[in-house]
């Protein structure tokens, strides 16, 4: 009867670490769902008020200083942009955009003038 009684304590002992670490990871599921949530929150507010700043709406210094680097990074985009739209022709024959210094269409192989 001992040896039974022991086995069977032992077995509700491991059965019991089972569900808790059920429960656990039931758990982090939730923590990790509320997490993402705060996340895209996070990001709707930046989105919102960088909107508000667009539209002239004027904050707390920490942010203004924050969106004027903002839009220095939208304006060396713009600049990025314009130099790579240089360094690209298209195709007369299939409309491919093709690199300026090509001989050739990558394409379609035609000759570019």
């Amino acid at each position: 009867m001992k040896i039974t009684g022991t086995v069977t304590a032992g077995m509700e002992k491991v059965a019991k670490g089972m569900k808790d670490s059920v429960d656990n990871c039931k758990l982090d599921g939730k923590i990790t769902e509320q997490q993402k949530r705060i996340k895209v929150l996070t990001k709707e507010i930046g989105n919102l008020a960088v909107a508000s700043l667009d539209a002239g709406e004027e904050m707390s210094p920490e942010i203004m200083e924050r969106y004027s680097a903002i839009k220095d990074a939208k304006e060396i985009i713009t600049q990025l942009n314009s130099q790579k739209r240089k360094k690209t022709i298209v195709c007369e024959n299939c409309g491919a955009k093709t690199a300026a210094d090509m001989k050739y269409c990558g394409v379609c192989g035609t000759s570019i003038a």
